[in-house]
């Protein structure tokens, strides 16, 4: 049965990988998939989602051009521990995998990666090798991070109860309002008084001169 040319990687780029992988070999790389010439940095390496979750699956997304033949992509801990797993690579290393551009492109080039279940991770930087054909690699990465979790902190707010007891103030009336008037009645009453009395005497004597 006929195979289609097209569906298959070209003779340039098996040879491009094989020469890789010798040369790894005879530089006792432990890891064959990172073995470059010169690595330059580059920006735009992007991720489905910027925060950091265990057992959650996230698109990478990876800037490349016309001259990349390959990917190699690889995720670490902060102890630089490869960690999670990459999906449908054409290869994989000790700390990284592989994956072969099938059609050469510019613009993004997508691989799905899931971090791994129940960790102590709180952070994972992803690395991203963007090869062309003479083992030149442009780098970018990106940092995932957990969320921390946040506990409410509790303040001891000293509250001092303020018990304000109503003041009853009490005002002893002396003497009721009508008092000064009153007083002052009296006062005439015991001052005028004898005078009253004279005139009624008088009075009472004049009338019984008239009559008598």
């Amino acid at each position: 049965m006929a195979v289609r040319g097209s569906t298959l990687p070209s003779l340039g780029l098996f040879l491009c990988l094989g020469m890789l992988f010798i040369s790894a070999s005879a530089a006792n790389d432990n890891d064959i998939c990172m073995f470059f010439k010169a690595v330059t940095p580059t920006t735009g390496l992007k991720a489905s989602a910027d925060v950091y979750e265990d057992n959650k699956a996230y698109t990478i997304f990876v800037p490349v051009n016309y001259s990349t033949t390959y990917v190699v992509l690889r995720a670490l801990d902060t102890n630089n521990n490869s960690i999670g797993l990459w999906h449908k690579a054409d290869l994989a290393c000790n700390s990284s995998v592989l994956y072969i551009m099938k059609v050469s492109r510019e613009g993004l080039f997508e691989a799905n990666w899931k971090s791994p279940p129940s960790t102590n991770t709180t952070t994972v930087e992803i690395q991203a090798f963007a090869v062309d054909a003479d083992k030149v690699a442009t780098l970018s990465y990106l940092k995932l991070k957990k969320h921390a979790l946040t506990t409410p902190s509790y303040s001891m707010i000293s509250t001092t109860r303020r018990t304000t007891t109503p003041i009853l103030t009490t005002t002893r009336i002396l003497y009721p309002a009508s008092t000064p008037t009153t007083t002052k009645s009296l006062a005439n009453r015991i001052f005028l008084s004898p005078i009253t009395d004279a005139i009624q005497i008088l009075l009472v004597f004049l009338t019984s001169k008239l009559l008598f």
